[in-house]
């Protein structure tokens, strides 16, 4: 009996959850339909609330409507916050008109950050070639794993150079596996802000930058973010600076 009610509960959550759910799925899409009708008449005050409406619930749009939000910001002279979706959409599709428009307003309001650095360039050949670049890894390690296997069975003597080689490769595909989730860009959001040797209140300032420049962030925590600027790693905190995402 006692399962039996067991079971009843655990169907009666799941239903709950999944029509939960399904509901919030639908108002999005409502909500999106409904911004999407008043952008196409350039109602663009009402569209803006309707998309950032949806940006509250479902952070992760798709690029079309940051480059929406980032047309309607631009209108209204808000320069920050279209660079900031404009950099959410070259986030998840990179594309060289989205490229042109940030180096339009960078350029615009003398902003650094958007030039094609030599380590922008990895950063944006990694986005564009990640997925063919981990599956080639993969293929190569499967490969390299097949041979040591078979040169063990055959007690076969493993060189040195092999077995760095192996060493170097594991290295790198741990490396380019967990480079998203060390590496983003991210949008200085206020003037003044201070860049410090340390990750403290207390340390030496390097630097002030205003609002709108963009800056690698590599690693951190919660409270100070480590960013490249001008090749130094400088630190700042995390307030100061929106993350692109």
């Amino acid at each position: 009996m006692q399962a039996y009610y067991l079971k009843k509960i655990i169907f009666f959550l799941f239903f709950n959850l999944t029509f939960s759910q399904l509901a919030n799925s639908q108002s999005d899409v409502q909500l999106i339909k409904r911004a999407d009708s008043l952008f196409k008449i350039e109602n663009f005050s009402a569209a803006e609330l309707f998309y950032e409406q949806n940006l509250i619930s479902n952070p992760k749009l798709s690029e079309s409507i940051y480059l929406k939000l980032a047309l309607i910001k631009e209108k209204k002279g808000d320069f920050l916050k279209s660079i900031y979706f404009l950099n959410k959409a070259y986030e998840i599709a990179p594309d060289e008109k989205i490229l042109a428009k940030l180096n339009e307003i960078a350029n615009l309001h003398e902003l650094k950050g958007y030039e094609l650095s030599d380590f922008n360039f990895l950063i944006l050949f990694y986005k564009q070639y990640s997925g063919f670049l981990v599956a080639l890894l993969l293929i190569l390690g499967i490969y390299i794993f097949v041979i040591l296997f078979i040169k063990k069975y055959k007690s076969s003597l493993t060189p040195f150079n092999q077995k760095l080689f192996l060493i170097i490769y594991l290295l790198g595909i741990g490396l380019l596996l967990n480079l998203p989730d060390k590496y983003h860009q991210g949008i200085v959001n206020q003037d003044g802000v201070l860049l410090r040797s340390e990750p403290s209140s207390g340390a030496t300032i390097i630097e002030r930058v205003d609002k709108g420049h963009r800056l690698n962030v590599l690693g951190g925590n919660d409270i100070w973010k480590r960013v490249l600027w001008n090749d130094k790693f400088l630190y700042l905190k995390e307030s100061d600076i929106w993350l692109v995402e």
